[in-house]
C-alpha cells in the first residue's frame, strides 16, 4: 500500500486525463443515485458545489430542488470541522483559497446531520466502502459524529477500486453507499 499523500497526486492526474477524454459523465451514475431509496426518501441533502475534477453536482442539485429537498453545502473551518448551510438562504457564495466554493453562514443544517450526504472521493473500495478524500478529514470526521446520515459516494470510473490501495486510517470513516455506472453498492 502506498502513502496517501503520493496516491492522491496521482488520483489527480488520473481524473484529469480521465476527464480530458471523457466530456459527458455517464448518466448512470445520475439514475443510479435518484433510483436509490435513500435518495428518494431524503428531505435533506449535504452535497458539495464541484470543482472541475469532480464529479459535477449541479444536475443533482437541480433534481433534488425539483423534488422538494433542502440542499446543504458545507463550509470548513481551521479547526478541520465543517458545517452545512442551506444553499436557498444564501445571498451569496464564495470561492476559498483552494477553490471550494463555501456558503455564508445562513440557515445552519441541524445538528442531527443530513439525511443523505454525498461525499467528494478521489478513490472509494468497493468491498469495505472506504474511501480517500482530499487530504483534511473533514468529511470522515462528519460522518462519525454523524452516524444517522446516509452516505453514499458517485464513483466516476478511474477512483472505483475493488480494495482500498492505500493506508486506512484508525479515523478515515467509510461511506454507507457506492454507486458505479453499472450499480449501486
Amino acid at each position: 500500500m502506498g502513502n496517501k499523500n503520493e496516491f492522491r497526486k496521482q488520483q489527480l492526474i488520473k481524473l484529469k486525463n480521465w476527464w480530458k477524454q471523457n466530456q459527458v459523465v455517464p448518466a448512470t451514475l445520475y439514475q443510479n443515485l435518484f433510483a436509490a431509496p435513500y435518495f428518494q426518501t431524503a428531505q435533506t441533502i449535504a452535497i458539495t458545489i464541484s470543482m472541475a475534477t469532480e464529479l459535477p453536482t449541479q444536475p443533482i442539485i437541480q433534481r433534488a430542488l425539483q423534488l422538494g429537498k433542502s440542499i446543504y453545502i458545507p463550509k470548513t473551518y481551521s479547526n478541520y470541522s465543517m458545517d452545512f448551510f442551506n444553499l436557498q438562504a444564501q445571498k451569496s457564495i464564495s470561492r476559498t483559497a483552494f477553490g471550494v466554493w463555501e456558503p455564508e453562514e445562513i440557515d445552519p443544517l441541524n445538528s442531527v446531520g443530513a439525511d443523505l450526504t454525498i461525499v467528494p472521493a478521489l478513490a472509494v473500495a468497493l468491498d469495505t466502502k472506504q474511501r480517500i478524500g482530499f487530504g483534511a478529514g473533514y468529511y470522515d470526521r462528519y460522518l462519525a459524529q454523524h452516524p444517522q446520515t446516509q452516505s453514499v459516494v458517485l464513483a466516476l470510473p478511474p477512483i472505483v477500486f475493488q480494495h482500498a490501495d492505500w493506508e486506512i486510517d484508525v479515523l478515515d470513516y467509510p461511506v454507507n453507499h457506492v454507486i458505479t455506472e453499472s450499480r449501486l453498492i
